[in-house]
C-alpha cells in the first residue's frame, strides 16, 4: 500500500511538472500580447499587468478540472471576463458614491460680476472677429450659426455652391479660434 501511495504521488508530481511547463509556455507566449490588449482597454500599465497577473493566476488555480482546447482563445475570454467584472465593479461604485443633480445647489455665475465681464469681453471680441470677415463669409457663418439653416439653403439664397458655403463657414470658425472664442 506504501508502495502504490509513492507511485500516486509522484505521478501527481509528474503531472504537476507537466502542468507548470505548460502554464510557463503559456505566461511566455501570451503575457506581452495580453498586457497591451489589457493596456489598451484599461489604459493603465498597472491595471493591465494586474489583470494579466490575474488571468494567469485563474489558469494556475483551475488545475486539472478542465481541459483547455484552445488556450489563446480560454485567455483573452478570461481577460476580457475580468474586464468586464472590473467595470461592472467601477460602475457600481460610482453609482454608489453618485450624487443626485437635485440635491446640488448651483453657484449662479453669471450674476457675479466677474462672469459678466468675461462675458461681455468674449462679445466683444466676437463682434470685431466677425467684422473682419468678407461680407460673404459672415453672412454665411451667421445663416448656419444663428439662423440654423443647412450648407444646402445658404448656397441656394446666396447664389453659391454647398461646397462654398463649406469653406466660408470653416474660414469663420477658423478666425472665430484665432480670435479666441472657442
Amino acid at each position: 500500500m506504501a508502495v502504490a501511495a509513492v507511485d500516486m504521488h509522484a505521478l501527481q508530481h509528474l503531472a504537476g511538472g507537466a502542468r507548470r511547463a505548460l502554464l510557463a509556455s503559456c505566461y511566455r507566449s501570451f503575457a506581452a500580447p495580453l498586457r497591451t490588449f489589457l493596456e489598451r482597454h484599461t489604459r493603465s500599465v498597472h491595471d493591465a499587468e494586474d489583470l494579466a497577473q490575474e488571468v494567469f493566476l485563474r489558469m494556475c488555480r483551475m488545475g486539472a478540472q478542465a481541459e483547455v482546447r484552445h488556450l489563446r482563445g480560454f485567455v483573452y475570454k478570461t481577460a476580457n471576463n475580468l474586464l468586464k467584472d472590473r467595470n461592472r465593479r467601477t460602475y457600481t461604485r460610482m453609482m454608489r458614491n453618485a450624487v443626485p443633480a437635485a440635491t446640488v445647489e448651483w453657484v449662479d455665475w453669471e450674476n457675479e460680476p466677474s462672469g459678466l465681464l468675461e462675458s461681455a469681453q468674449t462679445l466683444a471680441v466676437f463682434c470685431v472677429a466677425l467684422d473682419n470677415l468678407q461680407p460673404t463669409t459672415r453672412t454665411a457663418f451667421l445663416m448656419y450659426r444663428f439662423e440654423g439653416c443647412t450648407q444646402a439653403e445658404i448656397a441656394a439664397a446666396m447664389g453659391i455652391s454647398a461646397s462654398m458655403v463649406e469653406k466660408h463657414i470653416s474660414y469663420a470658425m477658423t478666425a472665430l479660434r484665432n480670435a479666441g472664442i472657442k
